[in-house]
């Protein structure tokens, strides 16, 4: 399912499924929408209609689902979305197994249904990319071995939750920043598709610095970061000027 490495690809991680927003993404030619479902309450409803509404631009959906069994797997895949993001995988059977589901035989075990994703069960050609989020230190031991499997699109970097599971094993605080280094320098190595998100569209020149060749924008925390200090400014700002006539006994700086 592992595809040629691409050049830089640029998207969008939220878990809105706002119509504006969408078409939004879609005019910007953004490379990936990609909807978080992992526990944001995000059904596979909402994100089938969100493919709808990307079908025919340049835009690929990408989705990262709650866990790994195969009916939630199956479902988002039915659904017809590009990549399934598949979070917590510790061994790389993991994601074999999750490939498996998502693959029709004689390569995997995905049943032929009549879905949105086979086109009402008159194409049975797509199949969705699967992805893996870099979330614990078992994954991290195995880059190379799961890289050489060539099952995996893009490894996503998730820096918190791997900083939770370093410091659960008896990791100091003080070694985490070398242990991420090191996985990025390892996936670059590899030649591998890996990325991770950010939430100001001035941190994405640091994620191509480090060899990476995707990023997403943290859209939901972007944007309530940019509420927030536009708010702040507001209350700071200086009062407005008294209203002063204007000839056509208008007011200028009143309402």
């Amino acid at each position: 399912m592992a595809r040629t490495p691409r050049s830089r690809q640029l998207g969008l991680l939220t878990s809105s499924v706002d119509p504006v927003l969408i078409d939004s993404v879609a005019q910007a030619g953004l490379d990936f929408l990609w909807l978080d479902a992992e526990n944001t309450g995000l059904t596979p409803v909402q994100v089938g209609e969100v493919v709808g509404r990307l079908s025919g631009s340049a835009t690929r959906t990408a989705v990262r689902v709650q866990n790994q069994e195969p009916d939630m797997l199956l479902t988002y895949a039915n659904m017809g979305v590009d990549e399934i993001v598949v979070p917590r995988v510790r061994t790389l059977r993991e994601i074999q197994q999750a490939c498996a589901w998502l693959s029709y035989p004689p390569a995997g075990r995905r049943p032929r249904q009549v879905t949105p994703g086979t086109a009402w069960g008159t194409s049975y050609e797509r199949e969705p990319a699967v992805s893996i989020i870099v979330e614990t230190m078992d994954v991290v031991r195995s880059l190379e071995q799961i890289a050489a499997a060539q099952c995996v699109t893009t490894f996503w970097l998730g820096p918190k939750d791997l900083r939770d599971d370093y410091e659960q094993e008896g990791g100091g605080p003080g070694g985490f920043d070398e242990v991420l280094h090191e996985v990025i320098t390892t996936l670059a190595g590899l030649g591998v598709e890996f990325g991770w998100g950010v939430p100001d569209p001035s941190d994405v020149a640091s994620v191509w610095r480090s060899g990476a060749t995707c990023c997403a924008l943290y859209w939901d925390v972007h944007l309530a970061r940019h509420l927030s200090r536009s708010a702040r400014t507001v209350l700071t700002a200086d009062p407005l000027p008294s209203p002063v006539p204007l000839p056509d006994g208008g007011l200028a700086g009143g309402a």
